[in-house]
């Protein structure tokens, strides 16, 4: 289960929204963050209902952000910067060896900008490096995903895909990787995550990153 659904209302047969197959129930989520119609393409029942639980999703997602950040120790403002928030403070953690720092960014949701946008993407796999630099990053990919590509996007109104009828396409967002850099600021596929403040790593609200 990806925290903090354990199922979706609309996923059951004969609604057949994918947020639930695509998002949660697998051991890799699939960041489809928009649902991409083309014109002249059928429009299909289950991806209206999946642009609602979609909706509901990221605004179930933000109640939980706003919960574990309000009050944390050392915050001048809430839990919004232009880059990559992580869904708890814990999502992240600095562990210090001979002199030298390593970050880890753990299987977690995290909200990233994108053309001026703000999207809900889960980090599928745990990431770990080296930090030296002033600023931490995360690096994302986006792209459209089609139906030749991905085949449970075909229409599924009979309850199994049927390519005859190919779906909508979608814009996909994944985190590929940790940057770091002297002074990057968010842009283009870098998200800006943590600073270094005085030898100590912090979110960029002032809320110290866990073992700094």
């Amino acid at each position: 289960m990806k925290y903090p659904f354990s199922k979706t209302p609309l996923n059951e047969f004969p609604f057949n929204s994918r947020v639930f197959e695509n998002e949660i129930l697998g051991a890799t989520a699939a960041n489809y963050v928009l649902v991409a119609f083309r014109p002249g393409q059928a429009l299909q029942a289950s991806e209206l209902n999946e642009i609602q639980e979609t909706y509901y999703k990221n605004l179930t997602l933000h109640s939980v952000l706003l919960r574990n950040w309000i009050g944390a120790t050392g915050a001048t403002f809430g839990p919004s910067w232009p880059g990559a928030v992580p869904l708890q403070t814990t999502s992240c953690s600095v562990s210090s060896s001979s002199g030298s720092n390593t970050i880890t960014v753990k299987k977690d949701w995290y909200l990233v900008d994108d053309s001026g946008f703000k999207f809900w993407i889960y980090n599928n796999t745990e990431l770990t490096t080296a930090i030296s630099g002033n600023f931490i990053g995360l690096e994302i990919q986006s792209q459209y995903i089609t139906p030749t590509t991905d085949s449970n996007l075909n229409d599924n109104s009979g309850g199994a895909m049927g390519s005859a009828i190919p779906g909508a396409d979608r814009y996909q967002i994944n985190i590929i990787g940790i940057t770091q850099g002297a002074t990057f600021s968010s842009n283009g596929l870098i998200k800006t995550l943590a600073k270094n403040e005085g030898g100590t790593y912090k979110y960029l609200n002032g809320v110290s990153v866990p073992g700094s």
